[in-house]
């Protein structure tokens, strides 16, 4: 699309103006956090908490190893980090440590045979952790918020109830941005949660306070949620392997507060975890009462894969480009595919991407009316605008996140009544590019987004460039994110692998080859790879 000169020009004075105001914050927020800059959790040293869950699982059912020790090792762990990260909003010491007891009974008692326990309960005294947003029978369901400080789960969500019909035993519930409407995880109700590999920047969010726990070794396989990259983004700024589903793939009943009727068809629940079999495991067992479930950790013809990828959505003033790292990350991953497989990778363009952010702005709140209300369910007399005017006075119990969402609809800046059936035909549109992309031996290698973890508070400014993520929302394709190693600043990088509808172990069996390829995980502490 050709720019008239003016427009050209405003353009220009519009990214420039951005670029200086997102430096000079960068700059301000990098003395205020100076003190901790740097500074990571203490290196884990149990050999128990550097095991996957799939290898645990194994060793329990063999009797190698005594779940009570498992369940108790974590709990230690989490004791020793959460004074630094602030991940966890509670505890089930004394019942999960009794539910590891009845686990060990039944191994010993042979009332199941190894195979049996395998195929039935492939999570058999396995520790879990729980994004606070999903239900857990009898926990707090505070949705990170003042207003829900003593709601109470009557219920688990459904995939927490297929995780422990699995065996899983969870531990405790993690913090989230308030209501799950931020990228960061900051609240009135639970306080900051900060990233392992350096407590000056952000875990991410909403499920920042999962992947802070799990990256830190305090949690071996979770449970979050994601209605815009709220899985990916937490998992990418702390080095971890997460999955946004397939559409209809996996439940998200279990939810608060959003009512699922009027937001499911952006909401996704999913997995997060630090080794990639574990997704596979995970996701096995999320999908394990689907009428045609899914098989995963299946072997994967790699020479038959069509590898297509991206390092930029195009140029938009406010979208901040790739960095150098992040664009690295991702032709190592096409290097590995083309070298190792003999395959040829494609850079492919897609203009209309860098729309994403618009067209799914506009197809949310079409969706839902009043979406104040929604994240509310109803409590109280909330007024967006109002509560707007008293947050900026400091006197708001509601924090910078859910306001921004509730007063989108009034900003005709960012959404337009008028531009509904332009974006919804334009997210129509953007949805056929991916179909006609996308079949069932194509993967997309994506970035997940162009920095590293910000600082805390700076990614306000960087709101903008969620685009990479929230995309796949509206479109409701599986993503795996897949860490790639550390920065050179020791924080660590990764991109997103993108599949066609339901390929969902084609993009994981993806990420288990750059896993063996380039390390994965990588704890707090350790020197770059």
């Amino acid at each position: 699309m050709a720019y008239s000169l003016a427009v050209r020009f405003f353009l220009k004075a519009l990214e420039y103006f951005y670029r200086t105001l997102r430096h000079t914050v960068h700059s301000c927020l990098a003395i205020a956090f100076r003190k901790d800059a740097g500074r990571t959790v203490p290196p884990i040293r149990d050999p128990i908490l550097l095991k996957s869950a799939a290898q645990l699982a194994e060793e329990i059912r063999t009797r190698k190893v005594k779940s009570q020790d498992v369940v108790l090792a974590y709990l230690r762990r989490i004791e020793e980090v959460d004074p630094l990260i602030n991940a966890t909003v509670e505890r089930r010491r004394a019942a999960a440590l009794r539910e590891a007891e009845e686990v060990d009974a039944l191994v010993e008692s042979g009332a199941m045979t190894r195979e049996q326990m395998a195929r039935e309960r492939p999570l058999l005294g396995v520790p879990l952790t729980v994004k606070v947003l999903l239900s857990v029978k009898g926990m707090r369901s505070t949705a990170g918020s003042l207003l829900f400080r003593d709601a109470l789960a009557a219920e688990d969500a459904p995939t927490v109830s297929l995780m422990r019909r699995a065996g899983a035993i969870v531990v405790a519930t993690t913090n989230t941005a308030e209501m799950g409407m931020h990228f960061e995880t900051n609240n009135y109700a639970h306080g900051r949660t900060a990233n392992p590999y350096d407590l000056a920047r952000t875990s991410g969010g909403s499920s920042g306070g999962e992947s802070a726990l799990i990256s830190a070794g305090g949690s071996l396989l979770g449970l979050g949620n994601d209605m815009a990259g709220s899985i990916r983004l937490p998992c990418m700024f702390t080095g971890l392997f997460g999955h946004k589903p397939s559409k209809g793939l996996v439940t998200s009943h279990g939810s608060f507060p959003a009512p699922i009727s009027e937001l499911e068809k952006f909401l996704f629940t999913g997995p997060m975890c630090r080794y990639s079999m574990d997704l596979q495991l995970a996701m096995s067992v999320l999908t394990s009462q689907n009428k045609n479930p899914l098989k995963f950790g299946q072997r994967v013809n790699f020479k038959d894969l069509k590898v297509y990828y991206m390092t930029s959505v195009g140029y938009h003033p406010l979208i901040t480009p790739i960095d150098t790292e992040t664009a690295l990350a991702i032709k190592k991953a096409v290097s590995h595919f083309e070298s190792t497989y003999g395959i040829k990778a494609k850079e492919v363009k897609i203009p209309n991407l860098k729309s994403a952010a618009a067209i799914y702005i506009h197809n949310l709140m079409s969706s839902c009316k009043d979406i104040g209300h929604a994240l509310t369910s109803g409590k109280g007399d909330i007024t967006p605008f109002k509560e707007f005017l008293k947050h900026l006075l400091g006197r708001s119990t509601l924090t910078q996140g859910p306001i921004i969402v509730m007063n989108s609809p009034y900003f005709p800046l960012l959404y337009n009544e008028d531009d509904v059936v332009y974006y919804e035909k334009l997210g129509k549109k953007l949805a056929g590019e991916f179909r006609q992309l996308l079949d069932d031996k194509s993967v997309l290698l994506f970035p997940t987004f162009p920095l590293q973890a910000p600082y805390h508070h700076e990614i306000t400014m960087l709101l903008p460039s969620t685009c990479y993520t929230l995309v796949y929302n509206l479109l409701g394709l599986p993503v795996t994110q897949c860490p790639m190693g550390l920065r050179a600043d020791g924080l660590p990088v990764g991109l997103q692998i993108v599949g066609g509808m339901n390929n969902d172990p084609l993009t994981i069996a993806c990420a288990a080859e750059l896993e063996k390829a380039f390390g994965g995980w990588i704890p707090p502490g350790r020197t770059r790879k």
